[in-house]
């Protein structure tokens, strides 16, 4: 289990990211000394061979003009040079720094003592050097001793009167250079583990105190239960993703105790308001068996029990809708729509339970608006919005609706002067099964034609808001596109 857990994927890719990293410094570490070792080996071959060059020139610029190095000649020459090959070789530097004269021909004319067996120069190596250029190689060689090892070699050309007449080289031994950076690449290779390693203790409690705030959040949730979501989670005091985590656990247990307990009051308020007109129609009944009516009693009887069925008729379609809606099940007739045309039609609906109340409608219609939409959802819409502003207004108040075009929307307004909405409750009128204070339930709402009302405009890519202060009134607005992609 601890090998599938996040906390060891953490450390693990700590451990792999470090690894990299320090693969990556030691690589460029290497290549860097490598470098310098090898640089700091030419400067010194350089260095070397122009004091040798220089000699030369200085030896022959004492002589007459033109004098070539010839047999007659060669006897002195070879004097001064043994001085120059042989110059400061009791320096620690220069002790393994071997230098020879070779003439344009690439034979040996003089060359240190011990002066180790070392491979001819190619003739195209030759002909470069010939023409003026110097070089740097690195060839391999047999000390006085009979080894074989590789040295580092650079080849100088020295001219005189315009012409290359000798070649100086110096060369060194590699296996110093070598033993070095094989050292580096041992030392390297024993501390990147252990550093790795080591480093991978502190990164275990990094990541148990990092991942700690999880561990009570997960302790917190094994708590929380259908009867116990008032728990919350401890917040720790970070701006970091952990308080992110915490935040958002709690607004989801939030959420859910809100839906319980809504679901809680639906089930009780409904059972309730079931009741009632069940109740009623059992009652009626029972009066119809239990003596004989006239045929007015009867009718009022058969009309009051309509009445009645119709309540829970209006509940069991707003239900079923609902259920269609969260399951994708509602098959839109998408098609031009004319907004003042379905609104007009939603007024006369809703007129007789306005005149009931002597409320006054009010409409303020624009004739050119026109959307794509389902023309039957749309009324069901601006019919829940204007049924719930006629229940929640008092008698002889005011209902308005008004259409509007806002660049690419068409905007609806509905606007009440009923008893309002306290500021706490705004955010969740919308939700289902919803119920808001006791005045307002008071109504026989059931807290599902807002939630039908926001299902509709929601498929229509639209939006519902609202707007409202308590004791003056509610404002809900509605929001659709004007072209639908239907």
């Amino acid at each position: 289990m601890f090998f599938k857990s996040i906390r060891f994927k953490m450390m693990l890719w700590y451990m792999l990211l470090l690894t990299v990293t320090l693969l990556s410094f030691s690589s460029i570490l290497y290549g860097s000394f490598s470098k310098m070792l090898y640089g700091s080996l030419d400067d010194l071959l350089s260095s070397r061979a122009e004091g040798v060059v220089n000699s030369i020139d200085a030896y022959w610029s004492a002589k007459e003009t033109g004098i070539q190095l010839d047999e007659a000649k060669l006897a002195g020459f070879a004097k001064n040079a043994s001085t120059w090959v042989e110059e400061k070789r009791k320096d620690l530097e220069l002790m393994s720094i071997f230098v020879q004269i070779m003439n344009r021909k690439g034979e040996q004319l003089i060359a240190s003592k011990n002066m180790p067996h070392l491979d001819g120069l190619a003739k195209d190596d030759l002909a470069d050097i010939l023409e003026g250029d110097d070089s740097f190689d690195s060839i391999k060689g047999v000390t006085t001793e009979g080894k074989k090892i590789r040295f580092r070699m650079y080849s100088r050309p020295v001219s005189e009167r315009g012409e290359v007449e000798y070649i100086v080289q110096v060369a060194g031994p590699i296996s110093l250079l070598s033993l070095a950076t094989h050292n580096l690449i041992w030392v390297l290779f024993v501390l990147l583990p252990l550093t790795v390693l080591l480093a991978g203790i502190p990164g275990v409690l990094l990541v148990t105190l990092t991942l700690r705030p999880v561990d009570k959040m997960i302790d917190a949730l094994k708590q929380t239960t259908a009867e116990n979501l008032k728990l919350r989670i401890h917040i720790p005091d970070t701006k970091d993703e952990i308080k992110r985590l915490a935040d958002t656990f709690n607004d989801m247990i939030e959420r859910l105790d809100r839906s319980f307990s809504s679901q809680q009051n639906f089930i009780q308020e409904i059972s309730l308001e079931l009741k009632t007109p069940l109740a009623a129609l059992v009652k009626e009944f029972a009066s119809c068996q239990a003596r004989t009516l006239s045929s007015q009693e009867y009718a009022s009887i058969v009309r009051r029990g309509l009445d009645e069925m119709s309540k829970l008729g209006a509940i069991i379609e707003d239900l079923e809708t609902l259920a269609k809606y969260d399951n994708d099940q509602i098959a839109l007739e998408i098609r031009k729509v004319k907004l003042s045309t379905v609104l007009e039609k939603v007024l006369d609906d809703v007129r007789a339970k306005a005149d009931e109340k002597d409320i006054i409608l009010s409409s303020f219609l624009r004739d050119t608006i026109v959307i794509d939409g389902d023309e039957k959802r749309l009324r069901q819409l601006f019919a829940s919005l204007l049924d719930n502003a006629i229940r929640y207004t008092n008698r002889k108040g005011k209902v308005t609706v008004s259409a509007a075009r806002n660049k690419a929307s068409a905007v609806i307004t509905v606007s009440d002067t009923g008893i309002g909405i306290e500021d706490s409750e705004l955010p969740y009128i919308f939700d289902r099964f919803y119920q808001v204070n006791k005045s307002r339930n008071a109504s026989g709402s059931f807290g599902l034609g807002l939630s039908v009302a926001k299902s509709v405009a929601d498929v229509h890519k639209g939006a519902v808001k609202v707007e409202s202060k308590l004791g003056a009134g509610s404002t809900f607005t509605v929001i659709l596109p004007l072209t639908y992609p239907g």
